[in-house]
């Protein structure tokens, strides 16, 4: 009975010491966030919180009366080792409130920075009020050691703290983490303040991600002075897996700037993510290099804050001036392509959103970008960058009327537009959520082609043909029916393609050239379907029957009369199981190539085209005026385009037109037709506007393989054909432009459209010639110019003429403009 007296005054006595020393508020740890390294990154998923580990006693004292240490101590770090006396691990574990953390220049020399190799995740900041201070010595924190996933280098749960003048690198999470409701921190500082190699500034490099702040709480910090994907010397590619710093999950009112270094990071320089995180505010840093652009507003992040139009500007006498939200501050860089460099000046828009810059000396260029920030902290992405040294930027001569941007809507607040996108590929990694959230959906693209089964290649080779032949052919991943119904959410219409390489009854792979030779090839493929078209029944508007069956490729080239043959044998499969879905045919390949349109021509011949729903086909694969393999090709091409839909109307076809892939991408654009590389994005981006309004302008449906990054003219064209159709009204044009393509269309609301433009080679900057165009018994209408490249309109000078609508000095210029 003593004894056990004894053990219970002794357990009391130890409840006791707890509760006079004290142990705070557990602390949440990281999220653990899904991220690609390819595409734009996903919001981090939540976790259960980790509680902060904090001696509340010494082990081998029971004493109830030991005395805390006291708050607002230098502690002094003093090893390089990962734990014990001495140790940064240590010092965190005993560090206070108000307490100091600094390391011994003689064992972190400022000029040969010594290595922390961290074993596992450092304790968390939960403290508040606590300061990491190595700007007077050279520390890496390395955390190449760490076996486990997203692991960060510090995380900051708690408020007031500041880290300054650490080298944290190699971690598999972020570099540093604000989360748990951290506000008021400061992460960074003045590079020049210090003996350290980078001063009060951090550098975070070869980490996931740079700097990470997610949590509706995590508010009001300031990210400042920091190298965030290079090396020490700001100049040497060092980037971070992913994004640079991101933002999430409700994240606000943050500060990112200034003078951080945003660079050479394998995603975004910066990325904020969601609707709920609003207010980041982005200034005055340098932001280059990185690998999916320098800002990314992801699903409503910041509020989308649109990002200025650059309008005029003369880089020799540094004067700017254009259009962003009213009110709005607006941040000039300069840059090498479409990102923010060198920071210029800024100037505060108007009421009517109107801005101008004047530095009084040369702008540094080549290229001028800009941001826009709100009254509520929001700012926008870089806008498009300027190309040229000088610009003035008019649709009519004389016109000197306001030029407000182009607004643009998501897929599901537009009606159809008839443009859509290729992806596929689904068995490699990839982010397609990302690619839903940051351009399917944004920039208002109503249709995609979409497989899980679409040439899915791989390194190794399997009987002649490189596949991933152990990926199962009668199976549809959840991810991947997730993604479906986000596209079916977003009222973005599907074409699933349903090529089939028959690997079940081929496991060791199989070398026969020709498909559908046999009827145990055919009976296989529409097992094959009958699976996809029920999985897929009521989301899946379109089924493409093959991708492409003319090319030679083993397990690829179907013969046209096999192809016919299928296609009588497919069709009526899908219609008996899904009667309101459409079928595509046959989705040739480029047709610059010969063979390419003697096999389509044999299928318009044939008796398929009164069964057949869309009839589509490869047209524009980088194809330019006297350029490239087939240098005839472009200008032939609308006579090829009025002869496919002719013949096939002349056999009895009743349905739609759809031109699949049309790809100008930029000098690296994937399976283009061009040799020479020395088009910019400018001028790719002016092709692809060409290409997909001349398919618009014969009632064509277009999808749009690859297309310039830079330039948003994929999404500025969404907008403006919304709800529109090809209509044939008279227009009369005096011009002394040669080569003018004129197409007209009709709006949902009675509105008239038409395209103009020249139709030789594009140059980056064409200034337009003066044109007069008239139309015929709209006397009393107003007229908008609408810019499709750079995202703008502006109300036309116009006049009434013996009953007609007469626009004098329009500029026809060498890319669409829409009236």
């Amino acid at each position: 009975m003593n004894g056990l007296r004894l053990t219970k005054l002794v357990i009391w006595g130890i409840l006791i010491t707890l509760l006079l020393v004290g142990c705070g508020t557990p602390t949440a740890s990281p999220p653990s966030p899904n991220i690609s390294t390819d595409k734009p990154t996903l919001a981090p998923p939540t976790t259960e919180p980790k509680a902060a580990i904090k001696p509340a006693f010494t082990p081998t004292s029971l004493a109830p009366t030991q005395t805390p240490i006291p708050k607002g101590q230098v502690i002094t770090v003093t090893s390089t080792s990962d734990s014990g006396p001495g140790t940064l691990r240590q010092a965190l574990l005993e560090a206070q409130s108000d307490d100091t953390i600094n390391f011994d220049p003689s064992v972190f020399p400022p000029a040969a920075p010594e290595t922390i190799f961290v074993n596992s995740e450092l304790p968390p900041i939960s403290q508040g009020n606590l300061t990491i201070d190595a700007s007077e010595a050279g520390v890496i924190l390395n955390g190449r050691n760490i076996t486990g996933e997203f692991v960060p280098g510090l995380q900051v749960m708690s408020n007031e703290n500041k880290i300054q003048g650490l080298q944290i690198i190699n971690f598999t999470g972020a570099g540093i983490v604000l989360s748990g409701g951290a506000q008021n921190n400061l992460i960074g500082g003045d590079r020049s303040i210090g003996n350290g190699p980078i001063g009060q500034g951090n550098l975070t490099s070869g980490n996931e991600i740079g700097i990470g702040l997610w949590d509706e709480k995590v508010s009001y910090n300031s990210i400042k002075g920091n190298l965030i994907g290079t090396n020490i010397d700001a100049t040497t590619m060092q980037g971070n897996h992913s994004t640079g710093v991101y933002v999430s999950e409700g994240a606000s009112h943050n500060t990112i700037g200034p003078s951080n270094i945003i660079a050479y990071n394998a995603n975004a320089g910066i990325q904020i993510y969601q609707s709920i995180s609003i207010g980041n505010q982005i200034i005055q840093n340098s932001i280059h290099d990185n690998g999916a652009g320098g800002i990314q507003l992801v699903d409503g992040g910041n509020g989308t804050l649109a990002a200025p139009i650059l309008m005029d500007f003369d880089l020799t006498t540094g004067s700017l001036n254009g259009v962003a939200c009213p009110d709005c501050e607006v941040m000039v860089y300069s840059d090498l392509g479409n990102e923010g460099n060198w920071y210029e000046g800024s100037s505060i828009a108007d009421n009517d959103g109107v801005f101008s810059l004047e530095v009084g000396s040369p702008f540094t260029g080549p290229g001028l970008t800009a941001t826009a920030t709100d009254a509520k902290g929001n700012t926008s992405g870089f806008s498009n960058p300027t190309i040229g040294n000088s610009r003035s930027m008019l649709l009519q001569t004389g016109n000197i009327g306001p030029r407000p941007p182009l607004l643009t809507k998501p897929s599901d607040e537009l009606a159809d537009n008839r443009l859509g996108a290729i992806w596929s590929d689904f068995w490699q990694p990839f982010d397609f959520q990302g690619v839903i959230d940051t351009e399917i959906v944004p920039d208002g693209l109503k249709f995609v082609k979409i497989s899980m089964n679409q040439a899915e290649f791989s390194t190794s080779e399997q009987s002649g043909v490189e596949l991933f032949w152990d990926k199962p052919e009668l199976f549809i991943s959840d991810e991947f029916d997730s993604y479906i119904n986000q596209l079916v959410s977003h009222k973005v219409a599907i074409d699933y393609m349903l090529n089939f390489w028959d690997k079940a009854n081929h496991p060791d792979g199989w070398d026969v050239q020709y498909r559908f030779k046999t009827e145990e090839d055919i009976t296989h493929y529409l097992e094959y379907v009958r699976f996809i078209v029920t999985q897929f029944k009521g989301r899946v508007q379109y089924y493409e029957l093959w991708n492409e069956p003319d090319v030679w490729y083993p397990l690829q080239y179907i013969d046209p009369e096999d192809f016919i043959n299928l296609a009588k044998r497919t069709i009526p499969v899908i219609k008996e199981i899904d009667p309101l879905a459409k079928t595509v045919i046959p989705c040739v390949s480029g047709t610059a190539h010969q063979e390419a349109q003697d096999y389509l021509f044999e299928i318009l011949n044939s008796d398929l085209m009164p069964i057949v729903d869309v009839i589509s086909w490869h047209p524009l694969f980088g194809n330019v005026p006297n350029g490239g393999e087939f240098p005839d090709y472009y200008a032939t091409y609308p006579y090829l385009l009025e002869n496919i839909i002719d013949t096939a109307k002349q056999n009895g076809f009743k349905g739609e037109f759809m031109a699949g892939e049309i790809s100008y991408g930029g000098p690296t654009c994937g399976g283009c037709d061009v040799d020479d590389p020395a088009y910019s994005e400018i001028v790719w981006a002016k092709y692809s506007a060409r290409g997909i309004i001349l398919h618009f302008g014969n009632d064509v449906a277009v999808s749009v393989g690859s297309h310039s990054t830079v330039f948003n003219t994929v999404r500025y064209i969404a907008n403006v054909f919304a709800g529109v159709h090809a209509d044939e009204f008279e227009i009369d044009l005096q011009t002394e432009s040669k080569n003018i393509k004129a197409f007209t269309f009709t709006g949902m609301d009675g509105s008239r459209l038409i395209a103009l433009w020249t139709d030789g080679a594009a140059v980056d900057d064409d200034p337009g010639i003066p044109s007069t165009i008239t139309i015929p018994g709209l006397s009393g209408w107003n007229a908008t110019g609408i810019d499709v490249l750079y995202g703008f309109e502006q109300e036309l000078i116009s006049k009434d003429e013996n009953g007609n609508l007469v626009i004098h000095d329009l500029l026809i210029k060498d890319y669409p403009t829409i009236i």
